[in-house]
């Protein structure tokens, strides 16, 4: 769940993970996962004999020239110089073709239990591989993914300067909108996981988050589901379901985990740190009949655990709406406050191939209650949250968030800081 280079189909013979029990960042945290990105890489290796292309036959796989040249045959009883050549040749072409059955045959092999995977292990999103073999610097080489990494990076110091000078930032057509179509193939895809039974309803455990010293649950579970971002360590038994995810919305996992750690690049001049291996990733689905989010906070400074204290290091959250069919009637406005405007509040509205990101340890979000009545136009978001590398990086306070909750505008916020070591 924390892993965002371990989304995506995992090797066959590997084992992949699932997402954590109970409240999954906390867990999470604790169990002090870390994984890579890595870049895809294809080619097909040159063989010593002439080879040309199959036709009909896969990518990646060859068959031998009709053009090899035969070896002189040497018997001393050799028949006629033309009856010699022509059994020289077929001999050779016959060896040829078993060769490159025989090498087709281990491709194909090869192919089928790679394949479809082979992006999504090595491009560097939730699979099983690790960063520490592997150039940081490679990109993933999908379509989407290098899209979004161009993106990012052209658009850097407007993030930046927004970040800093808003508290949040808002990049309209992101993906090119419907130019290349990548944002309805995105919420096509993450229709056929909803169509599957991928999404649920949030937990009792999730709706549930501190302000300080006080404890706040929502009420706002129905007609709104989730799905998490499939990853984990090899070798924990559910790399079958991290490859149907994968399979079933390839672009939305491209998408996600090249996202990560491109952002993460772009923000550590703000923030003194973000992690591009440690995140959380989920896809939020919200069916009308007055679905909403609640106000609420994407970081709770820590968890105090049997083991000691437990920071929170979440530091940026980041959503994607992808919906064609919005229209202002519909609701479900993303509502900030805590960001920095003449009132301190922003309504967002989640048009499509919309990206916006906020500070996590600053700012209390909700989405204001959906009123779709047709399945068009049920509200499709991606939402992702990076990490600090460093706890002392997350600047909380309780009562930058308390003036938000009317609840808690009149009760004492006397908190004291748990104290956090920094690493040495």
């Amino acid at each position: 769940l924390l892993e965002p280079a371990r989304l995506g189909a995992p090797r066959r013979t590997a084992r992949a993970g699932r997402p954590l029990p109970g409240p999954a960042v906390e867990q999470a945290v604790m169990a002090g996962a870390s994984s890579a990105f890595v870049a895809a890489r294809s080619g097909v290796p040159t063989p010593a004999t002439p080879l040309v292309r199959s036709t009909g036959a896969r990518a990646g796989v060859f068959r031998a020239s009709s053009s090899a040249t035969p070896s002189p045959a040497s018997s001393a009883s050799a028949p006629a110089p033309a009856a010699a050549a022509a059994l020289t040749a077929s001999v050779a072409l016959v060896g040829a073709a078993l060769v490159a059955r025989l090498a087709a045959r281990r491709r194909r092999s090869g192919l089928a239990s790679r394949g479809r995977a082979t992006t999504a292990r090595q491009a560097g999103g939730f699979g099983p591989q690790t960063v520490f073999n592997q150039k940081r610097s490679e990109e993933k080489q999908d379509e989407i993914s290098q899209r979004v990494s161009y993106l990012i990076g052209e658009n850097k110091n407007g993030i930046l300067q927004q970040l800093q000078q808003y508290g949040y930032c808002q990049i309209d057509g992101f993906l090119g909108g419907s130019i290349h179509g990548y944002p309805n193939k995105m919420r096509n895809q993450m229709n056929n996981l909803f169509n599957r039974g991928w999404f649920e309803q949030e937990s009792e455990a999730e709706a549930i988050f501190k302000i300080g010293p006080y404890q706040i649950e929502n009420q706002d579970r129905d007609h709104r589901f989730n799905s998490k971002m499939l990853g984990g360590a090899p070798g924990d038994g559910s790399e079958e379901r991290v490859e149907i995810q994968f399979e079933v919305a390839p672009m939305v996992v491209n998408f996600t985990r090249s996202l990560i750690p491109a952002l993460a690049k772009a923000v550590r001049k703000l923030t003194g740190g973000i992690s591009d291996t440690v995140a959380t990733a989920e896809m939020m689905v919200m069916c009308g009949n007055g679905a909403r989010v609640d106000r609420r906070v994407s970081n709770v400074f820590g968890w105090k655990t049997e083991r000691g204290f437990v920071p929170d290091p979440r530091k940026l959250v980041v959503m994607y709406f992808m919906n064609p069919n919005w229209s202002a009637g519909l609701g479900g406005h993303l509502q900030l406050e805590g960001v920095i405007t003449p009132t301190g509040q922003t309504s967002i509205e989640p048009l499509n191939d919309r990206l916006v990101c906020f500070w996590a340890d600053k700012t209390v979000w909700s989405m204001r209650p959906s009123q779709a009545s047709l399945i068009s136009e049920h509200q499709y978001t991606i939402f992702a949250t990076l990490m600090a590398e460093d706890h002392n990086d997350v600047e909380y306070d309780p009562k930058v968030f308390q003036r938000w909750f009317p609840e808690l505008r009149d009760q004492p916020m006397e908190w004291n800081y748990p104290k956090v070591e920094r690493p040495m």
